[in-house]
């Protein structure tokens, strides 16, 4: 089981309301409650509201994880929120300074999809941090972190293919994920070799939100455009995916993508993948939101 992040509270702002004290043993035990904990991993990307994990950072997944012809891979919050190194250490060191909630450091998105303060603004301005992510031994930002898996996945000598696992997407919608276009391009490169799968959660999506533009980025497969939220050099760019993009599902309402592998000739290495969206209150989606891909989706894996 791979969680993608914010498993508690309902909001940016500190304190009790927006990022409560929580543990992980709570969340494994709720888990195994219907899962029998000896035929099942569970793995906690690190989200936007999970500074307060009592747990510390060491308790999240990031980075590479071998699985049974097929690999995981974490990406944590300020490792897409955040473009490079020199603004994450920027945005501890005015935490350090100012702490939470500075005055006319927290403005909404243009598009008022949501109250999430952005991390980097197109103009330069920079949030205040303290994410417990920046103990993350595989980077603190999308620049050394995507370095950090280029170097990782060139060391692979197979084709297995990899999901990775996003708090923060890619897509430009919130205009808090600068580090998406260094992401696309490293994961790009990956993707002439491996079949990739990059979930991403964060944005609520059309579960919560029912008007959201997310809808049309339930699931995208190599060949789609997607525009790609870049730094404030960069811009979005307009880009063709080479390796799908989908949604988690937002599991406080229910919703999740189940990926199923198989191995045909029993070789250890998987043929081909299937994602399933469904939701734990009754199967409703025929297809993955607003686009035109039927649930369940199949992908013929790469030559082994």
């Amino acid at each position: 089981m791979l969680l993608g992040g914010d498993y508690v509270g309902s909001g940016p702002d500190a304190g009790d309301t927006g990022q409560p004290a929580f543990t992980l043993a709570d969340l494994r035990s709720e888990i195994f409650s219907s899962l029998d904990p000896n035929k099942t991993e569970v793995f906690f990307t690190y989200g936007s509201h999970d500074r307060n994990c009592t747990d510390g950072y060491s308790a999240f997944f990031s980075g590479p994880h071998r699985c049974n012809g097929y690999y995981i891979y974490g990406i944590s919050y300020a490792q897409m929120a955040y473009a490079t190194d020199s603004l994450t250490r920027a945005a501890v060191a005015l935490y350090d300074e100012q702490g939470d909630n500075i005055p006319g450091n927290n403005p909404p998105p243009a598009n008022n999809d949501s109250t999430m303060p952005m991390p980097q603004q197109p103009s330069g301005g920079l949030r205040a941090y303290n994410g417990i992510d920046i103990a993350d031994p595989y980077c603190i930002s999308a620049e050394s972190a995507s370095a950090r898996f280029a170097a990782w996945a060139d060391t692979l000598s197979g084709h297995d293919p990899i999901i990775v696992m996003s708090h923060v997407p890619i897509h430009a919608s919130r205009n808090d994920n600068p580090g998406g276009l260094r992401w696309f391009n490293t994961l790009s490169r990956a993707a002439q070799k491996h079949d990739i799968v990059l979930l991403f959660g964060h944005n609520h999506t059309l579960e919560e939100r029912g008007n959201s533009s997310d809808s049309g980025m339930y699931l995208l497969a190599p060949g789609d455009s997607i525009t790609v939220q870049g730094d404030s050099v960069q811009g979005a760019q307009r880009q063709q995916l080479p390796f799908t993009y989908a949604n988690a599902g937002y599991l406080k309402l229910g919703w999740c993508t189940l990926i199923t592998f198989n191995d045909t000739d029993a070789d250890g290495h998987p043929d081909y993948l299937q994602l399933r969206r469904f939701s734990a209150i009754g199967d409703k989606a025929t297809l993955f939101g607003s686009t035109d891909k039927p649930n369940p989706w199949l992908i013929t894996l790469k030559a082994k």
